[in-house]
């Protein structure tokens, strides 16, 4: 069971959330979503006011997020030094 496995999954749990992206078995150890009513910069500021550093924007993918009309993801980018327990962190 790989780290990204166990974040997309814990990630899937929380409603609404939107995870872009192949399955994690075809992608490296990074989560780009989207929450309903919610615009990626806010949840990135919210998330960082609870310690919890993520990324918003474009992420050097603009044309596909013209495709899909999204103003921007949230993305989630993790290394050797996370744990299971900061993904249980984002979650939360």
């Amino acid at each position: 069971h790989s780290f990204i496995s166990y974040a997309l999954e814990a990630l899937n749990e929380v409603d609404g959330l939107e995870i872009f992206g192949p399955a994690a078995d075809h992608k490296g150890a990074v989560a780009a979503f989207t929450m309903p009513g919610i615009h990626p910069h806010d949840v990135a500021q919210i998330l960082d006011s609870q310690g919890i550093a993520v990324r918003a924007g474009h992420h050097c993918a603009m044309p596909l997020h013209d495709k899909f009309n999204l103003p921007a993801t949230t993305r989630a980018s993790f290394y050797v030094y996370n744990s299971t327990d900061d993904v249980d962190l984002l979650v939360d």
